[in-house]
């Protein structure tokens, strides 16, 4: 290829890279989202929940015997819970921890779900799960009881006001048996034998002091119901474009520069 074609190439890749002006590149407001735990933080035991079975159930009724993991999330979410959760199952399925030596619960954020939404999860968990459905627990509750246990364990989220959704962070927490944040875990995927070492630590009643960083998951860089990208994408593109634009025309000098050698 000739170095004047190269750098015709070049120029046409960067002018597509800038010409994308369909739409305004500002984004929206970014969700107020946090999960900052603090190691020894008490639980609201006194929080009085709904299970899937439509009982009443006091938080602190999960606790005393063994640890508990709790994962935050809500029954209607359509894009992250149910991915954590599973998530959540693997590792215990994989952390050779034998049935009863944990017990687990998920926690809604949203007072709007109901027994029914966390019965229709519980029958698609319970195959995953060690110790089947004994061992799980779906609860969902007031305001005040979401609003206390989100509280206790440093979680925000804040709902879309257009899709109704709520933008949250990812992750869960293992508490000690006498109801306190003994570790936290962000994220989708976790390490099983990380989870079996932080359900000892947590019924010997050791901490892990390092807690307080956020993972949070928001899809920023691409919108699919407008199947238009962000700015930080199309900034990427156009970062791409100038690369290539340097590495193209460095090397049709280097070849002009061995020509006339």
């Amino acid at each position: 290829m000739s170095p004047k074609l190269s750098v015709i190439m070049c120029l046409c890749l960067l002018l597509a890279a800038f010409a994308v002006r369909g739409a305004p590149l500002a984004l929206p407001p970014q969700p107020v989202t946090a999960f900052a735990p603090k190691a020894g933080a008490p639980l609201p035991l006194d929080a009085v929940f709904v299970d899937e079975n439509g009982q009443q159930l006091r938080l602190g009724a999960l606790f005393g015997r063994v640890p508990v993991v709790l994962v935050p999330g809500y029954y209607s979410c359509r894009n992250l819970c149910s991915t954590l959760f599973e998530g959540v199952l693997q590792a215990l399925a994989l952390s050779g921890l034998p049935a009863g030596a944990y017990r687990l619960a998920g926690v809604s954020i949203d007072p709007a779900d109901t027994p029914a939404l966390a019965a229709a999860r519980k029958q698609a968990y319970v195959a995953i799960l060690p110790g089947g459905a004994q061992d799980l627990h779906l609860l969902s509750g007031t305001t005040a009881a979401s609003a206390a246990f989100a509280n206790a364990i440093g979680y925000r989220s804040s709902r879309d006001p257009t899709t109704g959704e709520l933008a949250h962070a990812a992750g869960f927490i293992v508490a000690s048996p006498d109801g306190r944040v003994a570790r936290f875990f962000p994220g989708l995927r976790f390490d099983p034998a990380a989870l079996r070492f932080a359900v000892g630590d947590a019924g010997a009643g050791r901490f892990d002091t390092s807690l307080g960083e956020q993972f949070l998951l928001l899809c920023t860089h691409f919108d699919p119901t407008s199947r238009r990208h962000s700015v930080a994408a199309l900034w990427l593109v156009r970062v791409g474009a100038l690369a290539t634009l340097l590495s193209l025309g460095l090397a049709a000098l280097a070849r002009r520069r061995r020509r006339q050698a």
